[in-house]
């Protein structure tokens, strides 16, 4: 066996670059021509420096978009296992120094955080969930366009150079400048939030980006062969899962999808299951990582809550879409043995972004959104493959386009009052759910809750 020690850091264009996020190759010569000799392969084994216990999932009841609200009692009435939070880093990072900030240095370059944005937003938020009551969340990591940022100059450094609009842009990876800026920001959070002390809250899981299926609109870097794209989005979930893996030994990172599998939600987007295949030949040539699926299984038509009529959600793993009706697919897909982490680990699915929607505050519809959730439910808690559903959206939020919230809109008007599907998950899970969720059996139009299908 051959052995070779390296420095760690090494001095690149005014930066101290650390070679923990390179990849490696062997090269041989002929005639004095250094020639690729083998595929390139990131590091195997990333040693932490410090051990974290892990948060364990107690249910698969979760809560998507935790923010501060005056309703922070529903995670413990709900009895909340997992949630996600967004942290947008271009809102509270900086190049020069603003009234209370704080200093973070990264490869001898020093940048600047808006600690007041922290403290305010996410610091409170993670707090409620996971010190005071140990629920595991993942952050949704999001980069505005630099016209969007809060410090313009460091947006154009972070902006993916051929961004041509969209909602968030991917990170840009084609420079040292960039990718030192990028790697700042992740190594900032993680040196937060995977502390032994917990004292600013925990981040146990990193969902990259928005279902970049749709990166036109939610990761934008152009238009781009779907093979260019997921090379770079693989390179930004990388590094994300080299910085955080030297604090948290079981962080994971997910890839985030919409409810596409093999058809395009939208023109110019890619397929789903093209990037999750591509993800798996990356992770068998160029070295295994543990990456997860944060999937948005919502109804085929995000109006309807009636999920199990879904038309185009098909028992096949070539389905066109994965809604909550099939999640036998992704159930299927995650313990095959070709797709776990190193052929034995199964990775994780969360549904990270789903939930189903009232159309309007209607007795009638109010009660298929009720239904739609218990059908969705018993799916979702009987297959071993998913390990819980972060319920989009907390409060209906007019951005949505329809009203998916467990709660009304958190305004003057209603208050952010319960809806009937808040008191069906609350049920879910309880030793009072075979007996509540029995009157949604004949609006779904079944005798019984034995819905799982093999195939």
């Amino acid at each position: 066996m051959l052995t070779i020690e390296l420095d760690r850091f090494v001095e690149r264009e005014g930066i101290s670059y650390d070679r923990l996020l390179s990849k490696w190759v062997i090269v041989k010569q002929e005639n004095g021509v250094d020639l690729l000799a083998s595929h390139a392969r990131y590091a195997d084994e990333i040693q932490a420096i410090q051990f974290l216990e892990p948060i364990k999932l107690t249910n698969k009841k979760g809560m998507g978009g935790i923010i501060p609200n005056q309703y922070i009692t529903d995670l413990s009435l709900l009895n909340i296992s997992s949630g996600t939070i967004n942290i947008p880093i271009t809102h509270f990072m900086h190049l020069t120094a603003r009234s209370g900030d704080i200093e973070h240095m990264y490869g001898g370059k020093t940048y600047y955080i808006d600690e007041g944005y922290l403290r305010n937003t996410i610091d409170i938020a993670l707090l409620a969930a996971t010190k005071e009551r140990n629920i595991s969340v993942a952050a949704i990591i999001l980069l505005d366009p630099a016209a969007r940022c809060a410090d313009p100059d460091l947006g154009a450094i972070l902006q993916h150079p051929d961004n041509n609009g969209g909602t968030y842009t991917m990170p840009d990876l084609t420079n040292a400048e960039s990718v030192n800026c990028y790697a700042a920001a992740l190594d900032f959070l993680a040196k937060r939030y995977c502390r032994i002390d917990n004292s600013y809250g925990r981040i146990s899981h990193w969902i990259m980006h928005n279902e970049v299926d749709g990166g036109r609109d939610w990761a934008n870097m152009g238009v781009k062969p779907v093979t260019v794209f997921t090379d770079t989005y693989v390179k930004s979930m990388r590094m994300c899962y080299n910085i955080v893996r030297q604090y948290d030994v079981h962080a994971e990172v997910f890839a985030s999808f919409s409810h596409s599998w093999t058809e395009v939600s939208n023109p110019g987007w890619y397929t789903c299951k093209e990037i999750v295949d591509l993800l798996s030949a990356y992770s068998k040539t160029e070295g295994d990582f543990q990456w997860g699926l944060a999937y948005h299984s919502y109804a085929q038509d995000l109006t309807n809550p009636c999920t199990w009529i879904d038309p185009n959600a098909q028992l096949s793993m070539a389905t066109p879409f994965i809604t909550f009706k099939n999640l036998e697919v992704l159930n299927k897909w995650a313990l095959s043995k070709e797709n776990k982490y190193k052929g034995t680990v199964k990775r994780s699915i969360w549904l990270s972004e789903a939930g189903v929607s009232s159309r309007s505050y209607s007795n009638e519809d109010l009660q298929k959104q009720a239904a739609g959730f218990a059908y969705a439910w018993k799916k979702i808690n009987a297959l071993e493959g998913i390990d819980g559903i972060q319920w989009h959206n907390w409060f209906d939020h007019s951005g949505d386009g329809t009203c998916l919230g467990l709660r009304k809109y958190l305004d003057e008007s209603y208050k952010g009052e319960a809806k009937p599907v808040w008191e069906v998950y609350q049920k879910a899970g309880t030793n009072e759910e075979d007996e509540y969720f029995k009157q949604f059996l004949p609006l779904i139009g079944i005798p019984d809750w034995n819905i799982i299908e093999n195939f």
